[in-house]
């Protein structure tokens, strides 16, 4: 053998000797990464039953999806911006890699989302942002303002038939989701003459403007001496029930399997590509009542758990 030869072999043999222990550490820490799924903090002020709010159904099947990992957490009622953003930062310092928020009032939205991004993904559940996210931050909401709107209108409808005056609930300190829907109802009826009232007691109709609003009006007008009219925005069981038996009018239910499905997922895209800029993504609502709940798309809508 010549003697360049095995100078050549002796070279090789030495470079893979210090390769291979690098290589093996390599492939062992990407082996640990394929199998760490990312973390992904939810805060939210609503029930995380999977089982019944297909808000979170959609959640746990984007999740599943994506193999990561949902982690709830739950804002106080009485919680303002300041708790929730420390809420947040706390989720962060905990491993979190990314938020998925439910705002507990739009002013201010923006500037959280802002300063959270710079250290985790962050999406936005049920608004957007008060300022201009610039793709650094994600949101997943419905048009509230139109769905108010679409809402009064079905409102001015019932009015002409029964008269008498209309009680928005919640009356006040709403989240700004809520609170856009409400500037929607109050933009729909401006100029009919129809009078607002605060309080449930007496009114004529009755409307919610979120889910849980909705049952509280429906239980006031099972009770009530004269029966008001119920309109309102939801989708838990309860209410379809109350919309089956004619006990509401009509209801609006926004399409939150899909909103929780994409929020989780818009996270995922992040997490997978830093340099990606984020999505602003609207969801879709539809206007139900009791002769079209149970058409072949609504049915899709009313109950995605139901295979």
């Amino acid at each position: 053998m010549k003697r360049q030869t095995v100078v050549w072999i002796a070279a090789a043999a030495a470079a893979f000797a210090v390769l291979l222990p690098l290589f093996l550490v390599r492939t062992r820490y990407a082996s640990e990464q394929a199998g760490r799924r990312a973390r992904i903090a939810v805060l939210t002020r609503r029930e995380a039953d999977v089982g019944t709010s297909v808000l979170f159904a959609g959640m746990e099947k984007a999740a599943e999806d994506g193999k990561l990992v949902l982690n709830y957490v739950m804002v106080p009622e009485d919680a303002d911006a300041e708790a929730e953003l420390k809420l947040a930062r706390q989720e962060i310092e905990d491993g979190a890699q990314a938020l998925i928020i439910e705002p507990v009032a739009s002013e201010g939205s923006g500037k959280m989302a802002e300063e959270l991004s710079q250290r985790a993904v962050v999406v936005l559940l049920g608004e957007r942002a008060d300022t201009e996210a610039a793709g650094r931050f994600g949101s997943v909401s419905a048009d509230n303002y139109a769905i108010g709107v679409a809402l009064g209108r079905e409102i001015r409808k019932g009015a002409a038939e029964t008269g008498g005056s209309v009680a928005l609930l919640p009356a006040a300190g709403s989240r700004g989701s809520v609170e856009q829907r409400r500037r929607g109802v109050l933009e729909a009826l401006r100029g009919s003459g129809i009078s607002l009232q605060e309080d449930a007691e007496g009114a004529a109709i009755l409307a919610g403007l979120e889910d849980s609003a909705l049952t509280e009006a429906l239980s006031y007008a099972l009770t009530a001496k004269d029966r008001p009219l119920v309109y309102g925005i939801g989708n838990s069981n309860r209410n379809l029930y109350g919309l089956d038996r004619g006990d509401i009018r009509a209801m609006i239910v926004i399409n939150e399997f899909n909103m929780g499905y994409l929020a989780v997922a818009e996270a995922k895209k992040k997490l997978s590509s830093r340099l990606r800029e984020m999505e602003q993504l609207r969801v879709g609502d539809t206007l139900v009542s009791r002769d079209n709940m149970y058409s072949a798309e609504n049915q899709k809508l009313l109950f995605p758990l139901v295979r």
